[in-house]
């Protein structure tokens, strides 16, 4: 069996005069991608080509492309994402928030809204498809304790959306009162992403986050995330569900810190995803 590649997303914000170096530490400890690679590329300081070689010759590959959410990806098109993905040499994209993401602001997420921007998705991954691209749709808890018509928006974009992949992260799954092993068993056929993050059994906490719209609430109930292996995922079985369905790389999250410090949080998930003799 192919050991999977470790990859982040987040985590680091370092500055421009730090990244570089940061990054050369990240991939010190084992790291071979990293969904951030779009924002890197785009540094200043060189171009987007000079970077992209700075970053693969560092050892760390690109992973997708990505869409913020809805507005972002109708504002942009189809054509924009297929064509990000190309210049960076991908075949993977993600839309990171989708409608129902934004009921934890305090927005009422109508049927209406979700099937509308359900076509939407269906439409770019339709577009994505014809140019060899993934289009992915990451989740939070919303799109499973969200139902229309006895339906989880969740298997709303399964079923309406038959193009569209998914983008799983099986900490937000586990947060969401799922078991991220049996779905990861159910969906295997669709995941083209992984996003692994853990959070304390003592959640939620209050914790304020950016929104888009001004008018939403920044407070609310989060997980107490942390490091991998501190908390209640199943961190193991995850993974090895993810080599049995064939799953390349593993991207690590987390959200906010809890005690550690960014390169301490890539330490800890590295190891202990190499522990469990499944990544590389």
């Amino acid at each position: 069996m192919t050991k999977m590649k470790a990859s982040f997303i987040g985590i680091v914000r370092p500055q421009p005069e730090d990244l570089w170096p940061t990054l050369e530490k990240i991939a010190a400890i084992g790291y071979k991608a990293t969904e951030n690679a779009w924002s890197y590329c785009n540094t200043p300081g060189a171009s987007f080509e000079d970077n992209l070689k700075h970053l693969k010759d560092i050892g760390l590959e690109p992973v997708d492309v990505a869409a913020f959410n809805g507005e972002d990806l109708k504002t942009r098109g189809a054509h924009a994402i297929i064509e990000n993905a190309h210049k960076l040499g991908v075949d993977k994209a993600t839309m990171f928030h989708g409608a129902a993401y934004y009921a934890k602001g305090g927005k009422v997420v109508t049927y209406d809204e979700v099937m509308e921007e359900i076509e939407m998705l269906q439409n770019v991954a339709a577009e994505c498809k014809k140019e060899g691209v993934k289009f992915a749709y990451h989740n939070h808890d919303h799109e499973f304790t969200t139902y229309f018509n006895g339906m989880t928006v969740f298997d709303m974009l399964l079923a309406y959306a038959p193009d569209l992949w998914l983008e799983l992260d099986v900490g937000w799954v586990t947060y969401a009162g799922y078991d991220p092993v049996k779905l990861l068993d159910r969906v295997k056929d669709r995941v083209a992403l992984m996003h692994f993050k853990d959070y304390l059994p003592d959640s939620p906490v209050k914790h304020t986050v950016p929104m888009l719209d001004r008018t939403l609430t920044k407070t609310y109930d989060m997980p107490n995330f942390c490091s991998l292996g501190s908390g209640v995922l199943k961190v193991h079985d995850c993974l090895k569900k993810c080599a049995e369905i064939g799953i390349d790389v593993i991207n690590v999250e987390q959200d906010f810190n809890h005690v550690l410090d960014p390169l301490e949080i890539l330490q800890v998930d590295y190891l202990v995803m190499k522990e469990s003799g499944l990544v590389e």
